[in-house]
């Protein structure tokens, strides 16, 4: 049976984190043997019930020189002796790689979901070139970005591979925020989601809204580290009336049910998950040009692209969809995300690259 550890030793519950749980699910329904190593007292209860799929926790993920961290994964990996370790998070790639390469690992996975500086050259050499990890990312466009350091990636060592999506359950009833929030019957839905970072771009829908008819509202799904922070900015706009935060939402296939277009308004983003989800249920989308929205939205052809902080442009895209002076076929839509970004893409690259790929 084929064995692989997923290490995501994390106390925040976010887009990375869904990524393990995706993949341990997968994996292990497959047939592989999937042990996850998580922070002790930190979602365990996730993955409680997959199929071939353990939990492993540790006290401590510890730092880049934590000896008794380093012990202790040699002594997990020796013991489960893995075809593949994978790192779903940045600050775990030094430990993780020494501690497989210490157990006799080969095959070690890091992933990249967003660009980042490259802050540490000699760390860096010496995971991806003398202890030969392999670099996924999750866009062409961060594949580039990675590849403009030849000193330690080059196309042997970054691969691509998109994050995948089921299409939604059929039958499923949007939210009905006309009623929600006292709306008026034509009220015009822009849908947002994702957790309040600055990062995120939230700050803006202030601006967007004070460029669009008085009918225009937003839906936020979400919360996050700077929530108070960013609503309160909000707040202090009078377009903040016509922003309605929802908080945390578990029934997402109902929230973009609800909604009639969906806004990107990020500064910074790997692929956007919300973004795929809004086009696999149809929605229109307007997105920033952040790395994997251009890809997302086929360059143009599947949704509206403007520049990051850009509210004029973000405004325009909205009014757009809303006249009608840009269409989108629904059915289009999904059937783009499902042939070039559907869970089985995902399944497929992701077990080549574990289990299949050659070793170098």
């Amino acid at each position: 049976m084929k064995r692989a550890v997923l290490f995501c030793p994390s106390k925040v519950w976010g887009g990375i984190e869904k990524n393990v749980l995706l993949r341990a699910r997968f994996l292990g329904e497959s047939g592989v043997c999937v042990y996850v190593i998580l922070l002790e007292g930190f979602f365990a209860e996730h993955f409680a019930g997959l199929d071939n799929v353990s939990v492993i926790e540790v006290k401590s993920r510890g730092g880049d020189f934590n000896l008794a961290v380093v012990a202790n994964y040699v002594r997990i990996l020796r013991r489960l002796r893995p075809d593949v370790v994978f790192a779903a998070l940045k600050k775990d790639w030094w430990l993780v790689s020494l501690s497989s390469r210490l157990a006799g690992v080969k095959r070690v996975i890091l992933y990249l979901g967003i660009a980042r500086r490259v802050k540490s050259p000699i760390k860096f050499f010496a995971i991806f070139r003398l202890m030969k990890s392999i670099l996924m990312v999750n866009s062409d466009s961060l594949k580039q970005e990675m590849l403009r350091h030849p000193r330690f990636f080059d196309e042997n060592n970054v691969v691509r591979v998109y994050n995948g999506f089921s299409q939604p359950q059929s039958g499923v009833r949007g939210l009905d925020f006309r009623a929600m929030f006292d709306l008026p019957d034509d009220a015009v839905i822009v849908g947002c989601a994702g957790r309040f970072s600055p990062m995120k771009g939230f700050d803006q829908l202030p601006d967007v809204l004070s460029r669009l008819p008085d009918n225009v509202h937003v839906v936020h799904a979400g919360e996050g580290e700077f929530e108070e922070q960013i609503k309160s900015a909000i707040q202090a706009r009078p377009e903040s009336s016509r922003i309605h935060f929802l908080g945390y939402r578990q029934d997402m296939d109902a929230f973009f049910g609800g909604i009639d277009l969906f806004l990107l308004c990020s500064r910074n983003e790997g692929m956007a998950n919300v973004l795929n989800e809004a086009m696999s249920h149809g929605k229109p989308a307007v997105s920033t040009r952040v790395p994997g929205s251009e890809e997302l939205l086929g360059h143009g052809r599947y949704g509206i692209l403007v520049d990051v902080d850009d509210v004029d442009a973000m405004a325009e895209g909205v009014r757009k969809l809303i006249s009608g002076d840009r269409a989108f076929d629904a059915e289009e839509l999904r059937q783009w995300i499902d042939s070039e970004f559907g869970m089985h893409r995902m399944v497929d690259e992701t077990n080549r690259l574990f289990f299949e790929a050659p070793v170098k």
